[in-house]
């Protein structure tokens, strides 16, 4: 019991710390869920703790995620008429973005002489990873690698995503939202909703979008593509 509390104490205050830091000097890209993962890596690797033992310390931390999870669409209940009245332009412009990350992603990986089952493992890094493991699975992949790629796009995205936008002069704050939620999923949603409702609401839309189009058309779209 003791040993549970002093592992999800120290995980909170790390992350407490990033944030903190992330605050303090104003940049996006010192991502706390990011740097906490390297410390928390560090700590146990430096104590010769096993991952396993770390989780059956700190499990009940994630007690709290689904309903930090349902915190995401409060921002999304708030706007919802507004989004209601945009649903085509939401599906289309969710549908595209879908159709170009599975394009753009498996005939460069394919052009970079990846192995197919690779490919099908990397194609589906933009949605949630519980779906995309399950889509992997069923494209042949791997779905422990599938989760890699989603936790490395989301990083990234959360990290750099809202520095590209801007730099591309993309301020609107819907614009930020689709942008955001169509490639960072979660992560990049939890990100950007410190900072603008509007825009969280509509990366929570474009995260749910995405993550069901993909599901669906990846399996028929990818052996399709692979095949050419």
């Amino acid at each position: 019991m003791i040993e549970a509390l002093g592992f999800g104490l120290l995980t909170i205050a790390v992350f407490l710390f990033w944030m903190r830091i992330q605050k303090r000097a104003d940049l996006l890209i010192l991502n706390p869920l990011l740097f906490s993962l390297f410390c928390i890596v560090g700590v146990l690797t430096l104590m010769d703790i096993d991952y396993q033992r770390y989780m059956r310390g700190a499990s009940y931390i994630s007690f709290f995620v689904e309903p930090c999870v349902v915190a995401l669409g409060y921002p999304l209940f708030k706007q919802l008429k507004m989004i209601g009245r945009q649903w085509r332009e939401l599906v289309t412009l969710c549908l595209l973005a879908v159709f170009t990350v599975l394009t753009v992603s498996a005939l460069l990986a394919r052009w970079m002489g990846i192995e197919d089952w690779v490919i099908r493992s990397l194609v589906i890094l933009c949605i949630t990873t519980a779906i995309a493991m399950e889509t992997s699975e069923a494209l042949g992949g791997a779905p422990s690698l599938a989760a890699l790629t989603v936790m490395i796009a989301g990083f990234t995205g959360s990290a750099f995503g809202m520095q590209w936008l801007m730099l591309m002069r993309i301020r609107e704050p819907r614009a930020v939202g689709l942008a955001i939620g169509s490639t960072a999923h979660a992560l990049g949603t939890a990100t950007i909703a410190r900072y603008s409702y509007e825009s969280s609401a509509y990366a929570s839309t474009a995260l749910i979008l995405c993550a069901i189009f993909t599901a669906i058309v990846a399996p028929l779209y990818i052996p399709f593509l692979l095949s050419l």
